[in-house]
C-alpha cells in the first residue's frame, strides 16, 4: 500500500510537496479505509485543478522516479528540475515514497542533480511503530559514504553488502537499490532481512502502476486466457458499449512483421523473455505478453508461450443483436479508453496502486461516475488503490467522497506547484462542494481574464 510520496525541484514542483493517502479524522465511509493498526489508509483519490495546475507533473513524477529506479540513469540530462527557479539547475531534485509491504513499513528516497543524472544521495529505512527509522543503508554519494543501518544485524550479509557497496561508493550513476536486484538471484534464494532490496524494488516495479491519458494500463496480457474474456466483456456491457462477446484470434507472424521495423520485433522479444525469467522468480505476474497499438487502435498481442515459442494474436469484439465481428480500431473512442482502465475492476492482484492521469477522457461524465462507484465498491474488500486526476466535477460529492478523498493542486503567483487536501478545508459535510469549487474557494480552476 502507498502511504505517501515526496518530491521537489521537479517541474512545477520546487519546494518538497507531500502527496499523502493517509486518512484524515473524516468518519463516513470508513469500512473501505484500509487499516493496519498503525495506519489508516485512503484507498481512492481524487486530484483537481486548473489546467497547466501541476496534476499531470505529478503522475509524471511517480513514473519518473518508478523508471530510475528500474531502468536507472540513461546517460545525458534530465531536464526536468523545476526551472522557474535558475539556481535549481545545480540543485539536487528530491524523490521519496512511503509504502507498506510484508506488513512492515519503509521509506525510499534519493536525490539527484537532474541536469547532469547525478546522484547525492540515497536512502532506505524501516518507519516503526513508533515512528523511528530504522535504517538499512544510507549513502552520501559526494562523501563517499555508505552506512549501513541497524535493520540488518547478521555480520555475514553485512560484509557481502558491504561489498557491494564498495564497488560503488563514488558512482553517482547507479543507483544502490538496483544493483542490488541485478543478477542476484542466489543472494535471495534463503529468507533474511536482506530481502527488503528485493521487496521495496519489486513493489515499486510490479506494484505501481501509473498511466497517461494516451496509454493503456495494462499490456494486455491477462486478456490472453480466455476465461477472462467473457468476465470482460461481461463488464464491458454493463457499461453499455453494446460489446456481448470477445475473442482472441491468431494472427500470421508475417502480419507483425510487415508492421512493426526488426529492432522493436526484437526488443519486445528480449522483454517477454525477461518476464518468463522473472515469473520463474516467484513473482506473481501474467503470462508474458505485450500488447502493440497503433494510432489508429490497430491492435495485436505478442506472448511467449511455455515452450518459448512466441505467438501472435488479435482481439475481435461481437456485439449484441449482430453477428459480425469487430476490431478495436471499430470501436469508439469511449470504449478503447474503457477497455484501457477494465483491468482495475477485474484483476485479483491486490497490493496494487493505479495512478491515471485524466480519467474522465473520452467518459460520459455518468461513465466516470458509474466507473469510481463500482471500484468504491470494490475497495471495501480488496486491498488495492486508485489515484486519479480528473475535471469531472461531478464526483466531488460527499455523498460519494470522502473530504480527504479529495486534494486540489493549484500554481501560486510564481508559478510553483502545491497540494492541499479538501480536508484542510473547515467545510460542512451537507455543503455543495462543487459549488464552492467553480466560485474559486479553493483556487484550484482557471480564472481567464474577462
Amino acid at each position: 500500500m502507498l502511504l505517501q510520496f515526496r518530491v521537489g525541484n521537479f517541474l512545477s514542483f520546487n519546494e518538497i510537496q507531500t502527496f499523502s493517502m493517509e486518512a484524515g479524522k473524516v468518519r463516513n465511509f470508513s469500512e473501505r479505509l484500509y487499516k493496519d493498526g498503525k495506519y489508516k489508509l485512503l484507498k481512492f483519490m481524487s486530484i483537481y485543478g486548473a489546467n497547466a495546475s501541476g496534476k499531470s507533473n505529478l503522475v509524471y513524477a511517480f513514473s519518473f522516479f518508478k523508471d530510475i529506479v528500474f531502468s536507472g540513469f540513461e546517460s545525458g540530462s534530465y531536464p526536468h528540475y523545476c526551472k522557474l527557479v535558475e539556481e535549481n539547475k545545480d540543485k539536487a531534485s528530491f524523490f521519496e515514497i512511503k509504502i507498506e509491504t510484508n506488513k512492515k513499513t519503509f521509506v525510499y528516497g534519493f536525490e539527484v542533480i537532474l541536469n547532469n543524472s547525478s546522484l547525492q544521495k540515497e536512502w532506505l529505512y524501516e518507519e516503526t511503530k513508533s515512528e523511528q527509522k530504522n535504517y538499512v543503508f544510507s549513502r552520501n554519494i559526494l562523501d563517499k559514504k555508505f552506512t549501513l543501518g541497524s535493520y540488518i544485524k547478521t555480520n555475514t550479509l553485512k560484509d557481502r553488502i558491504n561489498i557491494y557497496a564498495d564497488d560503488i561508493k563514488s558512482d553517482d550513476s547507479i543507483l544502490f537499490l538496483k544493483l542490488m536486484n541485478q543478477n542476484k538471484d542466489n543472494l535471495y534464494a534463503t529468507p533474511s532481512k536482506i530481502t527488503v532490496f528485493k521487496d521495496v524494488y519489486n513493489w515499486i516495479r510490479f506494484k505501481l502502476t501509473v498511466t497517461f491519458p494516451e496509454r493503456p494500463i495494462t499490456n494486455y496480457s491477462w486478456m490472453i486466457d480466455s476465461n477472462n474474456l467473457d468476465v470482460i466483456a461481461e463488464k464491458l456491457n454493463h457499461f453499455s458499449t453494446g460489446i456481448e462477446k470477445i475473442t482472441v484470434s491468431n494472427i500470421a507472424p508475417e502480419k507483425v512483421n510487415s508492421t512493426l521495423p526488426k529492432e522493436i520485433i526484437k526488443d519486445i522479444h528480449n522483454m517477454l523473455s525477461e518476464q518468463k525469467h522473472n515469473n520463474k522468480e516467484g513473482e506473481k505476474s501474467h503470462k508474458p505478453a505485450v500488447l502493440i497499438r497503433s494510432p489508429e487502435n490497430s491492435m495485436f498481442i505478442v506472448s511467449l508461450n511455455e515452450e518459448g515459442m512466441f505467438k501472435y494474436k488479435t482481439l475481435e469484439f461481437k456485439h449484441k443483436n449482430s453477428n459480425a465481428k469487430f476490431s478495436l480500431e471499430d470501436e469508439s473512442d469511449g470504449t478503447v479508453r474503457l477497455l484501457d482502465i477494465i483491468e482495475i475492476l477485474l484483476n485479483n492482484d491486490d497490493n496494487k496502486v493505479y495512478i491515471i492521469d485524466e480519467i474522465n477522457r473520452m467518459f460520459h461524465p455518468l461513465l466516470t461516475i458509474k466507473f469510481v462507484e463500482e471500484f468504491l465498491e470494490l475497495a471495501k474488500e480488496r486491498k488495492i488503490q486508485l489515484i486519479v486526476t480528473t475535471h469531472e466535477s461531478q464526483l466531488m460529492d460527499l455523498k460519494l467522497l470522502r473530504k480527504d478523498e479529495i486534494n486540489f493542486i493549484n500554481k501560486d503567483e510564481n508559478g510553483f506547484s502545491t497540494i492541499r487536501s479538501l480536508d484542510e478545508f473547515d467545510d460542512r459535510f451537507d455543503k455543495k462542494i462543487i459549488s464552492e469549487y467553480f466560485r474559486g474557494k479553493y483556487d484550484a480552476i482557471p480564472f481567464p481574464k474577462n
